[in-house]
């Protein structure tokens, strides 16, 4: 049989390789290769790549073809690239995101597309989606179901013809993460959410969960609804409840929480660890810079003790199996793509180098693939469209609590989680609360002042446009100047976050992009978000991320109340609330 009978295709390569008719283009030589299938470390291997694909896993004694380069990994261990089955791109726009990812042996990461969607729906998302293609690493994404606080945040919902269109796309994987709660809803709002999931279903794709708060009756009925993950089990109970019911368990440790430590006991229990899989569901600029990204997850894992062929297998192979791409990666055999990270043991994660496709994206130390550039258009920088002096003067100065009556307020749990508190008026008196204005961003048409107990803001104000799943920015701050100070600077830079302290700007990052992303280097961006972090902490708000305190206010994925611009929503009822109780 020869080479010509095979034709000129990627398969009929790696056939005719296989095959001894033709050499194969690299041979990454003699090193200890993960097998995910038994997990078992077999070594004096050697990988022939041929097109970006394995074409053959041989013995190392087995002699190399002529013609073929030979990259030495003796003494090194290959494992499959890995992947990061749930993220968010936070305030780094996609090239920055793929540049900072490349020395982390990261080659396939699944962003979630909702931020880029919240505000500026289908063009965001497209938006996204085009910056993803032709990049170093191979990324994927999930369709965002954009779910708002009520049926009013959610302004550009994707439409059935425009999902169908993304879910087209091989690198969209299915719908991303819905809020259980809002799959629930009775009425129009949770209508559209369960025809998104019905018709991702439909057309042979995944939808990705999300049940925080979702126990017993109530998740067997979101889960009736065809989810297929969820990333949010925080307790070895709550992991237990998804994985009984058939999801693929996505242990989060990431910048939004690190669970991985509390859940820990679940590896001494007789499970199917293929139901498993680690995930960061993101980590920011600062927490890449200082901490990491996946790579750093795979160590504390291994820290932890949690076995090497389980840790490898659910930063790649189940996330590869669960989303139907294990024709193509998580596996280091015959077919797949070459992707590939070389450490120096099993035990330690430390990439020497990382391979996508067959190349070399980064070799001891050195960084050796660039990021491909994306050009913005126009109609989706700069898309704050407040006026300051209008919206203020529409929406008023921050308040004072009430002098009678009963007050709603919003009271921090924690940095994250908040719940529903109601004052007598001395009670707000006496009191730290800070005023919350969420106003409407396109327009500053739609504004609710609200109060914040627990935040310790003492004096300054801060604006940001980063907030969750929402078209609302929001302004903390009890100084009519400082609020007026931030609001116009926000709205120049056209996104991001702005802290100010009366007329003077203390700290800034710029976030142009869809009002949620910057166009600046990721150093840069560290820079700012780091000095904004410790303005918000020197002006007394208590937490270590005292940003995403403030910017998941807006968010339905959060118990308990939260704000809007039209009042506060309680989500156990949806119920829209005013100061007044």
């Amino acid at each position: 049989m020869t080479g010509e009978e095979w034709g000129d295709g990627t398969s009929d390569a790696l056939v005719r390789v296989a095959l001894g008719e033709e050499p194969p283009d690299t041979v990454v030589a003699d090193a200890t290769v993960f097998d995910a299938v038994t997990g078992e470390f077999t070594p004096g291997r050697s990988v022939w790549v041929k097109d970006g694909r394995i074409a053959r896993v041989v013995e190392a004694s087995e002699s190399i073809p002529p013609g073929a380069e030979t990259l030495d990994a003796s003494g090194l261990t290959l494992v499959p690239g890995l992947m990061d089955g749930h993220t968010h791109t936070i305030h780094l726009f996609i090239p920055e995101f793929v540049r900072a990812l490349l020395p982390t042996g990261v080659t396939s990461p699944v962003i979630e597309a909702m931020e880029y969607g919240a505000t500026e729906g289908f063009a965001g998302v497209r938006l996204l989606v085009d910056a993803l293609r032709d990049q170093p690493l191979r990324p994927f994404y999930t369709a965002p179901a954009l779910c708002g606080l009520t049926e009013e945040e959610e302004v550009s919902p994707l439409t059935p013809a425009e999902l169908d269109e993304l879910l087209a796309d091989p690198l969209c994987l299915g719908l991303g993460e819905v809020y259980w709660n809002n799959a629930l809803l009775p009425g129009p709002q949770g209508r559209r959410v369960r025809k998104l999931m019905a018709q991702t279903l439909e057309r042979g794709k995944l939808v990705e969960g999300h049940t925080a708060g979702a126990r017993r009756a109530r998740l067997d009925a979101y889960t009736a609804l065809g989810p297929s993950s969820c990333h949010e089990p925080i307790s070895v109970e709550e992991a237990l409840e998804v994985y009984h019911r058939g999801y693929l368990v996505m242990l989060r440790h990431g910048s939004i929480r690190k669970d991985l430590e509390r859940l820990r006991p679940l590896f001494d229990m007789p499970l199917d660890f293929r139901r498993f899989a680690l995930v960061t569901d993101s980590v920011d600029p600062e927490g890449l810079e200082t901490w990491g990204y996946l790579d750093q997850v795979v160590r504390e894992a291994l820290e932890l003790e949690i076995p090497p062929s389980v840790v490898y297998r659910m930063v790649s192979t189940n996330v590869a199996d669960h989303f139907g791409l294990s024709a193509h990666l998580g596996y280091l055999a015959p077919g797949r793509w070459a992707d590939l990270v070389a450490v120096p043991a099993p035990e330690e994660f430390r990439p020497i180098f990382v391979m996508v496709g067959g190349k070399l994206v980064f070799d001891r130390g050195e960084v050796l693939a660039e990021p491909r550039p994306v050009s913005v258009p126009a109609e989706l920088l700069h898309t704050v469209g407040v006026d300051p002096e209008r919206a203020l003067e529409w929406a008023g100065p921050p308040p004072a609590p009430p002098e009678t009556g009963t007050v709603r307020v919003v009271e921090y749990v924690s940095n994250l989680v908040t719940r529903e508190t109601l004052l007598s008026a001395e009670e707000a008196q006496e009191e730290d609360l800070v005023p919350v204005l969420a106003l409407e961003q396109t327009r500053g048409e739609q504004a609710f002042w609200g109060f914040l107990k627990g935040l310790g803001l003492r004096e300054g104000a801060y604006v940001t446009t980063t907030t969750w799943d929402t078209p609302d920015l929001v302004v903390v701050g009890r100084d009519e100047v400082a609020v007026r100070t931030a609001l116009q600077r926000v709205t120049e830079n056209g996104g991001g976050g702005v802290f100010a302290r009366g007329k003077e700007v203390i700290a800034e990052s710029k976030a142009p992009v869809c009002a949620v992303a910057s166009l600046d280097p990721a150093e840069r961006v560290r820079t700012d978000l780091r000095a904004l972090a410790e303005s918000l902490q020197e002006a007394g708000v208590p937490w270590e991320n005292p940003l995403l305190a403030v910017d998941t206010l807006t968010s339905p994925a959060i118990p308990h109340l939260r704000v809007s611009h039209r009042g506060y929503v309680r989500l156990r009822d949806r119920a829209l609330l005013s100061v007044e109780a």
